[in-house]
C-alpha cells in the first residue's frame, strides 16, 4: 500500500470516529421508561440527592403513562420522630396551587352542562360587584370573564394579608374573604398576565354559587368520587380522611423547625390534601382526555379545549390554557402546575402527546426541587438532540441597552403597605461584556441571547432553565415589558420606584435628619455644661425642636419596622406578621400620620426662617436641607403606602 492511500485510509478513519463521538456526544441515548426496576432505582438515586441539598423531611411521587401506574413511592418520613415512613397511597401532602386545577376542571365541567359561559362578566354569577374601575388605564372599563380568571389575566392586584393563618377559629367563609379581602383592577383584563390566587378563589366561589354547594362538597361529589380519589380533599384540615398528613419541617440554620398545619382562606387556590396515588388518578383522567377506567369526568371536546393553548403575549412564549401552564422541556410541550405552600412544595408535569404524567410533592425544601427532578427526568428519558450555539447579530448590544433597569413583578400590590414588597421581588435586568443580557435565574444569572429585536433565549441549552425565553415590548401606556414564559411578568420601574433610588433616598434623609438632631443635641448639652444662654430665637428653638421630634418618630418607625419584618417564624421563613399583627402594631402604623404633622411643621419652619431671616445665611441653608431631608421621608412614605 502507498503511503498516499495510507495517509487518506487514515485521514477517513480519523474523520469517521469524529462524525462518531459528535454523533454519541450531541445525541443523548434515551433510557428505557418501560423497565420499573431502572425507573426505580433512576428516581431513588435523584431524591437521595434531593434530601441532601434541599433537606425534605418527606416526599411522595407517582408517574403515570398510557393510563397505568409506572411508579408510586414514597421517600422519608410522614412523622420523623414517631419514624412513620410516607406511604404514596395514604400519606397526604398540600401540593399548593396545583389544587387549581381542580378548580379550573369543575368550572369546566359547569361550562359543559352551559351553567357558565366562559366569556360572560363574571359579576352575573356573584352575591357582590366587581368594580368597574382600573387603575392602570383610561380605556372604557371591560368586564372579567371567566376565561381571564383561567388564564390569569383578569389584572387584579396581589395580596398576602390574610391569606394563610395558623388557627381555623380566624377562618372566613369563602363569600366574606373574597368580599372582603377584594384587590384593585390595575391592568385592563385580558391584556396582562399576573398569577392571581384571588381570581382562582373567585372561581372557585362562582363554582359553589352555580352549583348550589359548598366548594368542597362539589369537588368531592363530582371530580374526587367518580375518580376513586378516596384520600384527597379540600377541607381544612383534612381530619376526615382515614390517612395521616405529612409532617413538614424547615431545615434553617443547621436544624429542623415543625411547622403547624397552613390555613389558606383562598381555598379553591390551594387547600387541598392529597397522595401521590389519588394524584395520579387525576393525571391519568386528564391524559385520557377526561376519562379514567372508563369513567368522565370532561368530555373529550372538553379536555382539548382546556389543554389548548388560550393565551400568550408572544408567539414565541409558552403561555396558559385554561388553567394549566405551558412549559417546554427539552423541546416537548408540557403542561403543567406547580404548588407551593409555606411548608410543601409540588408540582404536576403532563406531556399530553406521550400519555405521561409525573406528580412530587415535598414536605420542606424547596421549589427548585420539583424543577431539578423532572428535568432530569426528561434528560434521561426524553432527551434532546444538542443544538449550535446561537449567534446574535453584531448590533444586538446596543439594541439591548433599552431593556437595562430593574423590573417589578406585576403580580403585585399597588393600594396598600404591601406594595413596598415589590422592591424585595425586583428583577435586574444588566448586560455582559460580550454583550448578552443578564437576568437572575434564582440559582445563578442566566445569560440570554438575541433571537430578533426584543426577543431573547437562554443561551444555557442544558439542566434546568427556570427562564427560557424573554420578549420584551411596549405597552399602549408607553412602559416596558418584560414576559418571560408562564404566568409571571414584569414592568420595567421608573426611577424614582426602583430599590437603589428609594435606598439612597432614605439613606441621605436619615443622615441629614440624624447628622443634624445630633449636632443640636450636642450643642445644647455643651450650653448647659457650660452654663451659657442660648442667643437663638424661640421660632428658631421651636424649629429645631420640631425637627428632632421629627427625626425621632422617623427612626422609632423604621427600627419598628424592621424589627417586625426581622421577627422572622423558622419554620415558615416569613415573618411572624405574615399571619397575625404582633403587639403594637397599631401604634407602631400611627407613627407615619405624626410624622406628617411634624414634617410639614418642618418645611413651614424652612420658609419662615428665609422669610423673617432666622439665624445666619448658613443655619438657614442647612435647615433647608433638613426640611428637605423630611418631606423626602414623607414622599417615600406616600409613595409605598406607608403613610
Amino acid at each position: 500500500m502507498s503511503k498516499l492511500s495510507f495517509a487518506i485510509r487514515n485521514l477517513l478513519s480519523m474523520v469517521l470516529l469524529i462524525i462518531f463521538i459528535a454523533t454519541t456526544a450531541n445525541n443523548a441515548v434515551a433510557a428505557d421508561l418501560a423497565d420499573p426496576e431502572e425507573l426505580e432505582n433512576f428516581l431513588d438515586g435523584q431524591m437521595a440527592a434531593h434530601r441532601d441539598e434541599f433537606k425534605f423531611v418527606g416526599a411522595t411521587l407517582s408517574i403515570v403513562k398510557d393510563g397505568e401506574v409506572l411508579l408510586e413511592k414514597g421517600y422519608g418520613y410522614s412523622d420523623p420522630e414517631q419514624r412513620i415512613p410516607v406511604d404514596p397511597k395514604r400519606t397526604l401532602f398540600r401540593p399548593g396551587s396545583a389544587s387549581k386545577l381542580f378548580t379550573w376542571t369543575a368550572v369546566m365541567q359547569l361550562v359543559e352542562q352551559g351553567k357558565i359561559d366562559l366569556h360572560t362578566d363574571v359579576n352575573k354569577y356573584l352575591d357582590f360587584e366587581i368594580p368597574a374601575q382600573v387603575l392602570q388605564s383610561g380605556r372604557e372599563p371591560q368586564p372579567i370573564t371567566m376565561a381571564h380568571l383561567m388564564t390569569h389575566t383578569p389584572g387584579f392586584e396581589d395580596q398576602g394579608k390574610d391569606l394563610f393563618l395558623l388557627e381555623k377559629d380566624k377562618m372566613q367563609a369563602l363569600g366574606d374573604y373574597l368580599k372582603n379581602y377584594l384587590p384593585a383592577r390595575v391592568f385592563p383584563p385580558g391584556a396582562v398576565m399576573a398569577y392571581s390566587n384571588y381570581g382562582s378563589a373567585l372561581a372557585g366561589y362562582i363554582v359553589e354559587r352555580v352549583s348550589g354547594q359548598p366548594f368542597e362538597a362539589y369537588v368531592e361529589q363530582h371530580i374526587f368520587s367518580p375518580l376513586g380519589m378516596k384520600n384527597s380533599t379540600f377541607r381544612q384540615p383534612p381530619a376526615e380522611l382515614n390517612a395521616e398528613l405529612a409532617q413538614a419541617y424547615s431545615f434553617v440554620g443547621g436544624e429542623y423547625h415543625e411547622g403547624s398545619f397552613e390555613y389558606l382562606q383562598a381555598r379553591p387556590a390551594g387547600s387541598l390534601s392529597s397522595t401521590a396515588s389519588d394524584m395520579a388518578r387525576f393525571m391519568i383522567a386528564h391524559l385520557g382526555e377526561g376519562s379514567y377506567d372508563g369513567t368522565r369526568i370532561l368530555a373529550a371536546e372538553t379536555a382539548r379545549e382546556m389543554h389548548r393553548q388560550q393565551f400568550t403575549h408572544h408567539p414565541i412564549l409558552d403561555g396558559m390554557t385554561y388553567g394549566f401552564i405551558e412549559s417546554t422541556y427539552n423541546g416537548r410541550r408540557t403542561i403543567t402546575h406547580g404548588g407551593d405552600t409555606l411548608l410543601f412544595h409540588s408540582g404536576l408535569f403532563l406531556l399530553p402527546e406521550e400519555e405521561l404524567g409525573l406528580f412530587v410533592s415535598y414536605s420542606g425544601g424547596s421549589f427548585l426541587a420539583r424543577e431539578r427532578l423532572f428535568q432530569a427526568f426528561m434528560d434521561r428519558y426524553y432527551p434532546k438532540e444538542s443544538l449550535p450555539e446561537i449567534q446574535q447579530a453584531g448590533d444586538a448590544q446596543e439594541r439591548a441597552y433599552q431593556y437595562l433597569g430593574e423590573y417589578h413583578p406585576n403580580r403585585r400590590n399597588f393600594t396598600s403597605e404591601e406594595k413596598i414588597l415589590s422592591l424585595m421581588q425586583a428583577v435586574q435586568v444588566g448586560l455582559t461584556d460580550d454583550g448578552y443580557l443578564l437576568v437572575p435565574n434564582f440559582v445563578v444569572p442566566a445569560q440570554f441571547v438575541e433571537l430578533e429585536p426584543g426577543v431573547y433565549t437562554n443561551r444555557i441549552t442544558e439542566g434546568t432553565r427556570l427562564l427560557r425565553t424573554l420578549v420584551f415590548e411596549t405597552d399602549k401606556a408607553g412602559r416596558t415589558m418584560l414576559y418571560p414564559d408562564g404566568p409571571m411578568t414584569y414592568t420595567k420601574a421608573p426611577w424614582y420606584s426602583t430599590g437603589s433610588f428609594n435606598g439612597l433616598l432614605i439613606g441621605l434623609s436619615l443622615l441629614v435628619l440624624l447628622g443634624s438632631t445630633t449636632g443640636w443635641i450636642a450643642a445644647f448639652v455643651l450650653r448647659l455644661f457650660r452654663r451659657q444662654k442660648t442667643q437663638s430665637p424661640r421660632a428658631a428653638i421651636a424649629a429645631r425642636w420640631v425637627a428632632s421630634i421629627y427625626t425621632l418618630l422617623a427612626f422609632v418607625f423604621l427600627v419598628g419596622m424592621a424589627s417586625v419584618v426581622g421577627q422572622i417564624d423558622p419554620a415558615f421563613g416569613v415573618p411572624r406578621i405574615f399571619f397575625e399583627d404582633p403587639p403594637g402594631i397599631d401604634v407602631l402604623m400611627a407613627l407615619p400620620l405624626l410624622m406628617a404633622f411634624a414634617g410639614t411643621a418642618v418645611v413651614i419652619f424652612a420658609v419662615f426662617a428665609w422669610w423673617k431671616g432666622l439665624w445666619h445665611r448658613g443655619a438657614r441653608i442647612h435647615y433647608t436641607f433638613v426640611g428637605a431631608a423630611a418631606l423626602a421621608f414623607l414622599w417615600f412614605m406616600y409613595f409605598w403606602n406607608l403613610l
